[in-house]
């Protein structure tokens, strides 16, 4: 019998100090969405779209400005995104994909560790950012290591890694990971930190500056609220900067220059600046309890039915971030169902499910009404 009813949760959005922010976003009519997209844009974007294209083709338009239009969106956009991930404006740039910033950074950081020739990446890494890795690996003439678990580094040559490359959230058990040691593990062995972010800006505790992280990368489209087609963003270190030149000795504009991206869609920038908009003065804090409650209940759920439904929690010793992976060998046919309940999640092949809970627009009821309906799928499959 389970332990927790729809009233529990019902009282948790009750007391919930985040509860305001749901009302802000363009969701679809009774889609839960565990996928960790809000589906839509804030639903002040279209008016504020509306204006931006009506000031384009007013007066002012063509009088020379000193900054153009994407340039300062991504500006403001870098500003409201700064306290989520414990930076300064400055160190942020908003523009291009994760995996080609991801690309850019790798040369970054081979460009200030001359001589090292080994990319060291975590293996849960996205398909796409790691075939980029070895593009860049490629690039520079050096190789691309994959590895598992952070206590393989210690296997390979100490003074040949450039940099290693890790997802905050564990893609493959949704833990997350201990950031500032890690770092400092890799600073001991002289090479630099990129962290991946896209499972964990808007939801979790990020605290780059703290870390003392040389590089980031995220997405604009999961927590963020910024919609298909956001940008993503890149960070780099305060420290590092002065080591990108302008231009090279051909007078032509280094890539890595201005913070390593290249021109973005006014937009996507614009939207993605809006659903910043709806996060401004929240802590991370706040956002990261709320979805450590989310998470909680739902495991509260998972456990009461569990053990009669053939489906496995893929657990760590670390804690649980804002994912949960689950397995199951229908794990294709149980997504689709879900879809079908309106429940939309995440398969990843060939047996697993990633549900990811976003605290700025999920509600408890969501979660409790989304254990129900995949209670109810496992038995039609079992």
């Amino acid at each position: 019998m389970w332990t927790s009813t729809r009233s529990t949760a019902e009282a948790l959005d009750h007391a919930d100090v985040l509860a305001d922010l749901r009302v802000r976003y363009d969701l679809p009519p009774g889609l839960i969405r565990l996928d960790g997209d809000s589906g839509g844009p804030a639903r002040t974007t279209t008016d504020r779209l509306r204006r931006f294209v009506m000031h384009r083709r007013g007066p002012h338009t063509g009088r020379p400005r000193g900054e153009s239009d994407w340039r300062r969106e991504a500006r403001l956009a870098a500003i409201a995104l700064a306290p989520l991930i414990g930076a300064a404006p400055k160190e942020i740039t908003v523009g291009e994909s994760t995996s080609i910033n991801l690309f850019k950074a790798l040369l970054a950081a081979a460009r200030l560790r001359p001589g090292r020739s080994i990319l060291a990446m975590g293996r849960d890494c996205f398909a796409a950012d790691r075939f980029l890795a070895q593009s860049a690996a490629d690039y520079i003439g050096g190789r691309l290591h994959l590895f598992d678990d952070i206590s393989e580094l210690a296997a390979l040559p100490g003074d040949e890694v450039a940099v290693v490359v890790l997802s905050h959230t564990d893609l493959r058990t949704g833990a997350v990971r201990d950031s500032a040691a890690i770092t400092s593990e890799i600073h001991r062995h002289g090479a630099l930190a990129l962290w991946d972010l896209s499972y964990s800006t808007g939801a979790l505790n990020v605290d780059l500056r703290g870390w003392r992280a040389d590089f980031a990368i995220g997405c604009g489209h999961r927590y963020l609220g910024g919609g298909a087609g956001a940008p993503a963003y890149s960070f780099v270190a305060d420290r590092h900067n002065d080591a990108f030149p302008v231009c090279t000795r051909a007078g032509v504009q280094h890539p890595l220059a201005d913070g390593f991206t290249g021109t973005a869609s006014t937009l996507s920038v614009s939207e993605l600046r809006t659903g910043l908009s709806i996060l401004t003065g929240i802590p991370a804090e706040a956002l990261a309890a709320k979805t450590a409650g989310l998470v909680q209940l739902f495991l509260d759920r998972l456990d009461d039915f569990c053990a009669d439904t053939k489906i496995d929690i893929v657990r760590s010793t670390s804690p649980t971030g804002s994912q949960l992976v689950l397995r199951h060998q229908h794990a294709e046919h149980i997504a689709d169902a879900l879809f079908d309940r309106d429940v939309v999640v995440e398969h990843a092949e060939p047996d697993l499910l990633r549900l990811s809970f976003a605290p700025a627009w999920l509600r408890y009821v969501d979660v409790w009404e989304a254990a129900e309906q995949l209670h109810a799928t496992l038995h039609e499959v079992s």
